[in-house]
């Protein structure tokens, strides 16, 4: 007896109908991986922003009680900039800016390459100088008038202070005090996570 063979067609078609699932899955795959890098890829500020180039000509530190320019090294390429948005009327921003400042001093002490940049959110000019003065901060601020102007600043902030954003020199960033834009995390998880970038654990903000 002669046993009929089955056309190769009908073969390859009943094959992809008993494995049209494989399809989906794969699809299913390359999402879930797709979504696990896209969640772990650091968000970068809107344009091409070059830290220090926007920074020029709008920052100001406190010289014998009153405000003076200052001029980043423009022989030296800061790695990263700590954006601290505070404000003298907080209770939580007195608290935790003595402990910054230990950070920050002990952190330089060590070489690292960064520079905090204080993001005044007081009422007022006089009040920003008073507020320096007071804590004796020794990292420059954006110029009262020029806070407005600086628009990445709304990328990397919200409406509670303390808060602290940790940005690399072309704008990449690395850590900030809200989760999604949105969830209020507080100024410790940024400052930690920059600890680690940096290998310190000196000046560490008490719990």
């Amino acid at each position: 007896m002669i046993k009929k063979v089955r056309p190769l067609k009908l073969n390859i078609i009943k094959f992809l109908n008993m494995n049209k699932a494989i399809p989906n899955i794969i699809f299913i795959l390359l999402a879930v991986i797709g979504n696990a890098i896209a969640q772990n890829e650091k968000p970068r500020l809107s344009g091409s922003v070059i830290i220090a180039e926007a920074l020029a000509g709008k920052l100001v530190s406190v010289d014998q009680g009153s405000f003076k320019r200052f001029s980043l090294d423009p022989e030296k390429t800061i790695d990263h900039f700590l954006f601290y948005h505070s404000a003298d009327w907080s209770p939580n921003c007195r608290k935790f800016t003595p402990e910054l400042i230990k950070f920050y001093n002990k952190a330089k002490k060590g070489n690292a390459n960064f520079e905090i940049i204080f993001v005044s959110r007081d009422d007022s000019e006089k009040e920003m100088l008073s507020y320096m003065k007071e804590q004796k901060m020794p990292w420059p601020a954006v110029r009262f008038g020029e806070l407005k102007t600086l628009k990445f600043l709304k990328q990397i902030s919200g409406r509670g202070v303390p808060s602290l954003a940790v940005v690399d020199s072309r704008g990449l960033i690395m850590s900030q005090s809200y989760k999604g834009g949105t969830t209020y995390l507080g100024p410790d998880p940024p400052l930690k996570e920059f600890q680690k970038l940096i290998g310190s654990k000196e000046g560490e903000p008490k719990n």
